[in-house]
């Protein structure tokens, strides 16, 4: 078994920015060869590219394949619970005193206890501590769900360290609880990997993804600006494929 730390790292590297700056040190040490040069030149056009809303735009949207949940698109027998995934915390959050969650999954939450007033539908936070510091995230996603957004959670997985421990942990609670029928609740362009994980798990789950990123024509010159948001969601667009990838190895091993 792979060490998870390890995964970590490798994900890092493997992803912008930080493959662009190891592409970048391998250009700069061979800068006196013409091979070196074309590299960081490669390099630099690859960063102004990502960085733009109009490529980022075009990286985010094949994931985005899932439309908006809505209750004349269930099944028969419809959800019993909903699953919604961390996506992330502040650690000693000096404004609360304590851990808080992160953007990601405070979107996450907020849109899992809108669906659940509308529904009627408790939920199941999932998500553990992945550095192993601070509080478990479902503990305070179950605290913000109860405390401020007044949900009943029916209970909380607080292990699991990536999407495909959220499923394989998140399955006992649910057996647990006579749960077979769940909504997933994630951001879009998180939701065909997590949707495979759980159905690999044998989760009867229905998506419900939020927060998807909005496309742009390229017509615009701001389109093409680079700008620090735009090359965050061109590193999620990778991380998110390579994360595809990696689970079909997995169950292709299994």
């Amino acid at each position: 078994m792979i060490d998870q730390e390890l995964v970590w790292i490798l994900k890092t590297l493997a992803t912008p920015p930080g493959a662009l700056i190891l592409l970048g040190l391998l250009g700069l040490l061979s800068a006196r060869r013409r091979s070196g040069r074309l590299l960081l030149w490669l390099t630099l056009l690859a960063l102004y590219l990502l960085s733009t809303p109009y490529v980022s735009g075009l990286l985010m949207q094949p994931l985005q394949a899932h439309a908006p949940w809505r209750p004349a698109r269930t099944h028969s027998e419809p959800p019993q619970a909903i699953v919604v995934l961390g996506g992330g915390r502040r650690i000693d959050a000096p404004e609360y005193g304590t851990d808080t969650l992160g953007p990601l999954a405070l979107e996450r939450v907020r849109y899992a206890a809108w669906l659940a007033r509308r529904s009627g539908l408790a939920v199941i936070p999932s998500g553990g501590s992945p550095q192993r510091a601070g509080e478990a995230e479902a503990r305070i996603m179950r605290h913000v769900m109860e405390e401020e957004f007044g949900v009943r959670v029916l209970a909380s997985e607080e292990t699991s360290r990536t999407t495909w421990e959220n499923a394989a942990l998140t399955r006992p609670l649910l057996r647990q609880h006579g749960v077979e029928r769940v909504l997933l609740v994630t951001h879009a362009w998180h939701m065909p990997r997590a949707l495979a994980a759980f159905t690999h798990q044998g989760i009867q789950a229905t998506p419900a993804p939020m927060g998807y990123s909005r496309p742009v024509s390229g017509a615009a010159v701001w389109d093409w600006l680079p700008r620090a948001d735009a090359l965050e969601e061109s590193a999620r667009a990778v991380h998110e494929q390579l994360g595809r990838l990696w689970y079909r190895l997995r169950r292709a091993m299994a």
